[in-house]
């Protein structure tokens, strides 16, 4: 159950990335094939198991469906249950990365821990959705970072082992300084990287909000160093960062204090 919740919670998510750059209606219009416009029967948008059924191809023009949809659920699925398992029982942000018992979240079930894991799955989603949308589009829709903004909200109430300040403060460490930056340095960094940054920063507090931009910069560090070496990017051409910020922040978010706490005993070692 927890794994249809996450695929199918990430197939909405394919929805709005397809349609909200088009500017089509994201729940009034009906599910259709991206090539004939053939409006689909409900068993044929069932997330994973429809594509699988179709064979990959629309049966009324055969026509290939995306195949990154059909990832994008897969991984939205295995994403939801890792969240169910890393925060069903000690539902903080704030610890280490351990796997728990998914008996005994359903035997000492709380409501708090529900909206915990529905306000994680949602910021998971919400990322993804900015993924899908900066790589189609390069920019990060003003909307998605209001809806980010309102999740934060939530958070303040639900995630009671972050405390106020440390969300404050990550609103601000690495926003502002992206912003300074793009000051001295016009085009360093876009105004949605730094918007995205400042609400994410609101909803991690600070220590998650550095690793994850520290890993998510490293990653594009990586990617801008290949697609040079193969050619594939001109030294002048610019790629969206929002991708590799979001996973950088995804990725925090589910181990980020493993990371910090691996990187201290890195420094006492080479200290000592």
């Amino acid at each position: 159950m927890v794994w249809i919740i996450g695929a199918t919670g990430f197939s909405f998510v394919n929805t709005v990335a397809y349609r909200f750059p088009r500017q089509k209606k994201i729940l009034n219009e009906h599910f259709c094939c991206d090539h004939c416009g053939q409006q689909l029967k409900a068993y044929e948008t069932i997330p994973v198991f429809s594509y699988i059924a179709l064979k990959g191809r629309c049966r009324y023009c055969d026509e290939d469906i995306a195949r990154r949809d059909f990832f994008n659920e897969l991984i939205g699925g295995f994403i939801s249950l890792l969240i169910f398992f890393r925060f069903g029982d000690m539902y903080r942000l704030s610890d280490t990365f351990r796997l728990s018992s998914p008996l005994d979240i359903v035997v000492h079930f709380d409501i708090w821990k529900l909206l915990y894991l529905l306000v994680i799955l949602l910021f998971f989603c919400i990322m993804d959705m900015i993924i899908l949308v900066d790589h189609d589009t390069m920019e990060i829709p003003n909307r998605f970072i209001i809806l980010l903004l309102y999740v934060d909200v939530v958070a303040l109430i639900v995630m009671q082992d972050i405390g106020l300040i440390e969300h404050i403060i990550g609103g601000v460490c690495i926003s502002v300084p992206l912003f300074l930056i793009t000051l001295a340095v016009p085009g360093a960094f876009g105004g949605g990287d730094i918007k995205l940054s400042a609400a994410v920063g609101l909803f991690l507090g600070w220590k998650l909000s550095i690793i994850g931009f520290l890993m998510g910069l490293l990653a594009a560090g990586v990617y801008a160093v290949i697609m040079l070496a193969t050619g594939k990017k001109g030294k002048k051409e610019h790629f969206p960062f929002g991708p590799f910020l979001c996973t950088g922040y995804m990725v925090s978010a589910i181990c980020g204090m493993n990371v910090l706490a691996m990187y201290l005993k890195l420094a006492a070692f080479l200290h000592g």
